[in-house]
C-alpha cells in the first residue's frame, strides 16, 4: 500500500506521520500491517485501523521526545508526511546522538530489570501470585539491555534470533541461561495455541482497541513458517507491554493472573521461582560492572 493511500484512509492531517516505529519488523508486509506515528503530542492509545485485509496501527508520537528506548524506535520511521521537515529533523538527530541513546536505554534497562526482581522478590515472601509476571518482565529487561549495549534495537518479533546471533563477548555470556530461564524451551504449537488465545483476551481486557488482532495476525505468521520460539518471545513481549499498564493496581486487578497464566506461561514452583530471581540477579549484577568498568575507562582516556 503507497504513502497516498495510506493517508488517504488516515484522513486529513496537520502533523509529520511516519511508518514504523516500535512496533514494526520485517513480517509487517507479509501480514498486511501499517504500524504509523503521527507526531501531534497526544498521549492517546493506539488506534487500530481496519481497512479491507490491511491492518493500521495508529500511535501519537511527540517531536520533543527525550525518552532514549522510544527515539531509538523511531530512528526505522519512513516519513510519509512532514510538511515542515519536523520529523526529518528529529531524525537527523537521533542518528547524531545513537550511541548516547543505546548506552542511556541499555542502563535504563537494566534498571527496569532490578525493579522487576524486586517486586518479584516481595511478591514470593508474601505469596503473591503476580511473582512469575514480575520474573518473565525482568527476563525481558535483560534481553532488551544486553541488544542495546550491542547497540542492536529489541523488536518483539526479532529479538531471539538477534540475541542468538551476537559476538563471542563477555556481555553476551549470559544469553543462553535467560534463553533457558524464560521457558522458549517448552515451546509447543499447543502451547503457542493457548498462550496466543490468552494473550488476545489479556490486550483485550487492558488495552480494548483491537490490537489483538495484529498479535493474532502475527503470531500465526510466526507459527506458519516455523518460527515457534520467536512466536513465544513474542507474546511475552506483548504481555509484559500490557502487564506494566496495571502494575501499579494489580491488588485491583487480582482477577487477571487467571488469563495471565497462560497468557505468560508461568510457574508457580517456589524453588524454581526462587532459583530464576537469584540466577536473574547474579547476571544484572555482572552487566552493571561491566557498564561501569567501561565508563571508567572511557572517562579515563
Amino acid at each position: 500500500m503507497n504513502r497516498d493511500k495510506i493517508l488517504k484512509i488516515i484522513g486529513p492531517v496537520n502533523h509529520p506521520i511516519g511508518m514504523g516505529g516500535y512496533n514494526s519488523d520485517n513480517y509487517d508486509i507479509d501480514c498486511d500491517i501499517y504500524n504509523l506515528v503521527i507526531f501531534d503530542g497526544k498521549e492517546n492509545p493506539d488506534e487500530i485501523i481496519l481497512h479491507d485485509s490491511k491492518t493500521l496501527r495508529l500511535s501519537h508520537g511527540n517531536l520533543s521526545e527525550n525518552d532514549s528506548t522510544i527515539l531509538l524506535h523511531y530512528d526505522n520511521l519512513e516519513i510519509l508526511h512532514d510538511e515542515q521537515w519536523d520529523l526529518k529533523m528529529l531524525l537527523s538527530k537521533i542518528q547524531e546522538k545513537k550511541n548516547t541513546l543505546f548506552s542511556t536505554s541499555a542502563k535504563n534497562s537494566l534498571v527496569e530489570s532490578q525493579f522487576a526482581l524486586s517486586k518479584a522478590k516481595n511478591a514470593l515472601e508474601i505469596d503473591d501470585p503476580f511473582v512469575s509476571c514480575w520474573i518473565k518482565c525482568a527476563m525481558i529487561s535483560l534481553i532488551d539491555s544486553i541488544l542495546l549495549q550491542n547497540e542492536l534495537t529489541p523488536n518483539p518479533t526479532h529479538s531471539l534470533s538477534l540475541l542468538r546471533n551476537l559476538k563471542q563477548k563477555e556481555i553476551n555470556q549470559f544469553s543462553d541461561k535467560i534463553i533457558s530461564e524464560i521457558g522458549i524451551e517448552r515451546t509447543t504449537p499447543s502451547l503457542l495455541s493457548r498462550m496466543l488465545k490468552s494473550t488476545c483476551g489479556f490486550s483485550d481486557m487492558i488495552e480494548q482497541n483491537q490490537n489483538s488482532i495484529i498479535i493474532e495476525k502475527k503470531a500465526k505468521y510466526l507459527i506458519e513458517n516455523s518460527l515457534l520460539s520467536d512466536c513465544y518471545l513474542y507474546l511475552i513481549y506483548q504481555n509484559k507491554k500490557n502487564f506494566y499498564k496495571i502494575k501499579n493496581s494489580l491488588n485491583t486487578n487480582s482477577d487477571k493472573i487467571h488469563v495471565l497464566k497462560t497468557a505468560f506461561d508461568l510457574t508457580n514452583i517456589s524453588s524454581e521461582l526462587t532459583s530464576s530471581i537469584d540466577s536473574m540477579n547474579v547476571i544484572i549484577e555482572k552487566l552493571l560492572t561491566h557498564i561501569y568498568n567501561l565508563n571508567k575507562k572511557s572517562n579515563n582516556t
